[in-house]
């Protein structure tokens, strides 16, 4: 096994696991209020604990990605990562699970940060092949994370959880200790101030991140929302069986972006998916039957899945030398529609019921696609000079 190959293996083997240590946290939350007897007001920090450190890490380490030693600052955010796991498992109090969830969600934003820009460069004519297969190992271990903590804490205790998923982080570990610095360390370059602000005034990135900012608030808003509404119909089990059938459906979907995104530009694609998305989300949560609900949700778990890595993948082909400020931009706006849209739903849904909220995503859809219409034509001689 090469370097490349052992680069390769590490990322993809460290994003499962990160995706494990994501959902998990929804999972163990009932154990979790049960164990330290905390109420729901307080039990609801669990999520900013866990994303705050993340964001954060996110921007800052991917802004300094050019001018950082990628192979240690990764095996550091690995090491600290798994050590902040174990600490969660045997945490005595309430405060302290917390701050090692804190600690573990920025160390997981410090390898983020840096591991998508190092596939940019191992791969610089496939970035949005690769990246769609990177976001689907996402997948992977996002659909598995109800289910293995399932068996766990019908086995175990549910604090095993926590050591399980580090186990999932050793195995990057052990392929980085026998991996050199990868090729991006040198085709990175380092950001400057004045180079920022002409990066971030780039159409092609403002561009991006708009997408991404309503493309990922659609995504966190039926994370969030979906077995709720399901739940109106279907028994709560069913309801979560549904979620977990919406993520599955991320797996062969983007198993199948990667193939088409070397045949189809990123603009048209992702434009072609939001106007396709946009009947299929207002279908999903109006429609009475639950059969065609049923249908119309894993639809759009097809549809939706493409917008993220393919997005992404265009900003970094246009600033490649650059990739690490432009991922942490691209991972930046997509969590910051994850994390406020669903409560801008839940804030609407008081007023017009749950479902008319959910279905007024089909509105969110055309403006992603109105979006990158306009990036697409902002940018067009360019995209087109460099295509001849």
């Amino acid at each position: 096994m090469n370097d490349r190959q052992r680069w390769t293996a590490a990322i993809f083997a460290f994003v499962v696991g990160d995706a494990l240590a994501f959902q998990m946290r929804g999972s163990v939350l009932p154990r979790v209020a049960d164990a330290f007897d905390v109420s729901e007001a307080v039990l609801g920090l669990v999520a900013p604990a866990g994303t705050t450190g993340f964001l954060l890490a996110v921007l800052v380490v991917g802004l300094l990605a050019g001018h950082l030693p990628i192979r240690r600052t990764i095996l550091g955010g690995l090491g600290v990562a798994i050590v902040a796991l174990v600490s969660m498992a045997g945490a005595p109090i309430y405060v302290l699970f917390l701050g090692m969830l804190l600690i573990q969600g920025t160390a997981d934003g410090v390898v983020r940060a840096l591991d998508r820009p190092a596939l940019s460069h191992l791969y610089p004519t496939q970035r949005g092949r690769v990246f769609n297969l990177y976001a689907m190992a996402w997948a992977v271990g996002g659909a598995m994370a109800p289910l293995l903590a399932n068996v766990i804490i019908a086995v175990a205790d549910w604090r095993f959880v926590f050591p399980v998923v580090a186990a999932f982080f050793v195995v990057p570990l052990a392929f980085l200790f026998r991996a050199g610095e990868p090729v991006s360390q040198s085709n990175e370059r380092g950001l400057t101030l004045a180079r920022l602000q002409d990066v971030m005034r780039d159409p092609a990135v403002l561009g991006m991140s708009g997408a991404l900012v309503f493309s990922g608030g659609i995504e966190g808003s039926i994370f969030t929302w979906l077995p709720y509404f399901a739940s109106q119909f279907v028994t709560d089990a069913q309801a979560n069986l549904i979620l977990s059938g919406y993520l599955f459906t991320y797996i062969p979907a983007r198993a199948g972006y990667s193939v088409v995104v070397e045949r189809v530009p990123y603009l048209p694609l992702t434009l072609a998916l939001a106007i396709v998305s946009a009947p299929l989300v207002y279908l999903a949560f109006t429609v009475s039957s639950v059969p065609l609900f049923v249908v119309a949700i894993l639809g759009l778990g097809v549809t939706i899945s493409g917008f993220f890595p393919t997005l992404s993948a265009f900003g970094v082909d246009e600033h490649p030398e650059y990739s690490g400020p432009v991922n942490a931009v691209a991972t930046s706006a997509n969590y910051v529609g994850v994390s406020l849209f669903p409560a801008v739903i839940g804030i609407l849904a008081g007023y017009l019921g749950i479902g008319t909220a959910l279905s007024l995503l089909s509105g969110v859809f055309l403006t992603v696609g109105a979006v990158i219409t306009t990036t697409y034509m902002v940018t067009r001689d360019r995209l087109t000079g460099r295509s001849n």
